[in-house]
């Protein structure tokens, strides 16, 4: 009876651990203004959970101004304020002393969002009338969550199998999110969710009507895909036993002008829906010590267990004898303390972890921070950041999602502090190269993206011209041709 007894309380102890995992997941990828409409609900749910009304907040605290969420940085982070944070009699404390990191009166701009959909949010709607069960619905929405503003799906089926496992507390394989992915493809637009191009395009015309050309448009992707890319349309020819010109003639009309390589396009991306942006963190540069300081705006309500449900459980723990209504009232109002207690510690874990991910960045990204000039910028993976505080690289990338910092010289997003390393430098450096090439080159004779690839090459760049070409785009370059047009 004793090992059962054992085996009982380790399981409710994983369950617990497990839920904890996954509400940190979900509060780590939401901005303040998602936080506050989630901690809405949360206390609309949760009776024993209530907002800390502003009376007698304590503001004037000495110890209160001493714990704020705010670190300096020189060589090594400093953290203040914190000590203690792990005893759970301080879990309410601690978070109010996180929510009163600013003055009373002190302004803050909302972002002010556009009334159109995105991509994801056409999903998300289009999932709500699908009959899922549980299991389903979390795979498809971790699927979703995954997929680019471009439509395409930028984590692999495994990640997401262990994303869902660990962080959203449902023991799932890569199977059942391979099949949930197909259902996802069903989607709109044709093509979304897709894992490369090749997929993109046999999605859409599979959802075409069938007849002899789209077959054999489909072919033509299916079996024979760098042939076609390469538009060696006279090979293709011979290995299908068809004229040239109809291939040609096939690639042209169901493929090139009938396909769309990029479906989500057709949507406003995530950033574009947000015409201001509220940071969610401030770097400030103290030039006279040559130190930096990193601060965590907190602009969501402090929370608290209601007095009530305090004492009440305080009731149920003393071995008071009971009445028969308090009998039966005993494990709702144990269980509403509990998860009001989960839900606050959570949101502990979440201001931790935002503030060490923010600190660890600019530790390594120190020479920006200081400088300004984005040629400081080093190449930086996610998982340094994960192996400096100690999490996942999932959560880091939970972590960063949707955030912004403000900095004497502007707003960035926290994902731009990330970039592969090219030879030895950031993707940041290149792009800078890149510009002064084209500022500086004949306006008469532009350079082509070979041209370009070449000059990078000689700069010291190991790159290809796909490369080059994909960076251009994405500095809003137009083509040689098109800007030799434009002279």
């Amino acid at each position: 009876m004793a090992d059962q007894g054992l085996t009982l309380v380790q399981k409710q102890a994983q369950r617990i651990a497990m839920e904890q995992q996954r509400l940190l997941g979900q509060m780590l990828e939401k901005n303040d203004a998602e936080m506050n409409e989630f901690i809405d609900n949360k206390v609309n749910e949760i009776q024993a959970l209530e907002k800390k009304s502003d009376e007698g907040d304590g503001t004037d605290n000495p110890n209160e101004s001493q714990a704020n969420e705010r670190g300096a940085l020189n060589d090594e982070r400093k953290r203040e304020g914190d000590a203690g944070a792990d005893d759970d009699e301080n879990t309410e404390q601690w978070y109010r002393y996180m929510a009163n990191n600013r003055s009373r009166d002190e302004d803050f701009i909302e972002p002010i969002v556009v009334s159109e959909k995105t991509l994801q949010d056409s999903l998300h709607d289009q999932l709500g009338e699908l009959e899922l069960d549980e299991v389903q619905q979390v795979i498809a929405q971790a699927i979703v969550g995954n997929i680019a503003d471009d439509g395409y799906l930028r984590r692999s089926i495994a990640e997401i199998a262990d994303d869902v496992t660990f962080n959203d507390g449902y023991a799932v394989d890569a199977q059942q999110v391979e099949q949930m992915l197909q259902t996802v493809q069903t989607l709109d637009p044709p093509g979304i969710a897709a894992r490369d191009i090749r997929e993109c395009l046999l999605l859409q015309l599979r959802r075409k009507r069938q007849d002899d050309d789209v077959e054999l448009a489909i072919k033509m992707v299916e079996d024979h895909f760098d042939d076609m890319v390469a538009r060696r349309f006279d090979v293709i020819s011979r290995k299908l036993g068809v004229s040239q010109q109809h291939v040609e003639d096939v690639f042209n009309t169901q493929i090139r002008r009938g396909l769309n390589a990029k479906p989500g396009n057709a949507f406003p991306s995530r950033a574009e829906m947000s015409i201001q942006v509220t940071p969610d963190f401030d770097v400030e540069l103290d030039e006279d010590n040559d130190r930096l300081t990193v601060t965590l705006r907190n602009n969501i309500p402090a929370l608290q267990i209601s007095e009530s449900y305090e004492l009440m459980n305080e009731r149920y723990k003393s071995g008071t004898t009971l009445s028969v209504k308090e009998s039966k009232d005993k494990k709702r109002i144990v269980d509403a303390y509990q998860r009001a207690s989960m839900f606050i510690e959570v949101l502990k874990q979440r201001q931790e972890t935002l503030f060490n991910t923010m600190s660890a960045i600019v530790q390594c990204q120190r020479d920006y921070f200081m400088s300004g000039n984005e040629r400081d910028l080093k190449p930086l993976g996610q998982q340094q950041i994960a192996d400096m505080i100690g999490k996942d690289v999932t959560v880091v990338s939970r972590a960063i999602s949707n955030k912004y910092v403000q900095m004497p010289w502007g707003v960035k997003t926290l994902k731009s502090f990330f970039s592969e390393d090219i030879n030895g430098a950031s993707r940041h450096e290149v792009y800078d190269d890149l510009k002064k090439l084209i500022e500086n080159e004949d306006k008469k004779h532009p350079l082509s993206d070979d041209a370009l690839c070449e000059q990078l090459k000689a700069m010291g760049y190991r790159l290809e011209r796909r490369t080059v070409a994909k960076y251009r785009e994405a500095l809003k370059i137009p083509s040689s041709t098109i800007r030799r047009k434009m002279k």
